[in-house]
């Protein structure tokens, strides 16, 4: 098993990761390229995702002591 650090200077920081091959891969210099650049790229849209909006937190009101969702 051979490991690969890489890393890459982005717009929104330093993005460092590293690939695991086995030691008789056969991917050519290229292959290896487009896969570092596809982390990097799958990084840079996590990080640029808009945010996901939570869902609301339900209102409850409580009778006797019973909590009860608000409808």
């Amino acid at each position: 098993m051979i490991k690969i650090d890489f890393s890459f200077d982005t717009p929104h920081g330093k993005f460092a990761d590293a690939l695991h091959l086995p030691d008789d891969h056969g991917f050519t210099e290229a292959e290896i390229e487009a896969m570092k650049e596809q982390r990097r790229d799958n990084w840079i849209a996590v990080v640029t995702a808009p945010p996901v909006e939570a869902e609301p937190e339900p209102e409850y009101i409580e009778i006797d002591g019973v909590r009860y969702v608000k409808a």
